[in-house]
Parts: C-alpha cells; sequence; structure tokens
C-alpha cells in the first residue's frame, strides 16, 4: 500500500492531467475516449511496485 501512496505523492498532478484530457477528449471527441480510464489503474500500480519499495520511497537505480 504504500508504494501506491509514494507513487501518487510523486505524480498526482499527472494523473489528474491523464483523466482531465481523457473526458476532454470524450466531450470534444467522442465517447470511445472514455475506455481509456481503466488502462490508467493498471499502468499505476504497475509503475506503484515497479518504482517504490515497501516503505513507499522511490527505487535507487536499476542498473
Amino acid at each position: 500500500m504504500e508504494q501506491f501512496r509514494g507513487l501518487w505523492r510523486d505524480t498526482k498532478i499527472v494523473w489528474m492531467i491523464f483523466v482531465s484530457i481523457i473526458f476532454a477528449f470524450a466531450f470534444f471527441v467522442s465517447w470511445y475516449y472514455l475506455l481509456l480510464l481503466p488502462c490508467l489503474p493498471v499502468s499505476f500500480v504497475y509503475f506503484a511496485f515497479i518504482r517504490y519499495d515497501d516503505e513507499g520511497n522511490e527505487r535507487g537505480d536499476f542498473t
């Protein structure tokens, strides 16, 4: 759970921008863009587990 908090703490503005863009496209272009919304939690969980440790701190270099 701390991975999610760490990622949200560091990137909440980016995720809000993603959601805003999706809603704007759905409103102005086509409602089909709303189908992108289920993709956001999947990528959020993926990046949380890859980039953050169990304590919510960003991991070091991966090389």
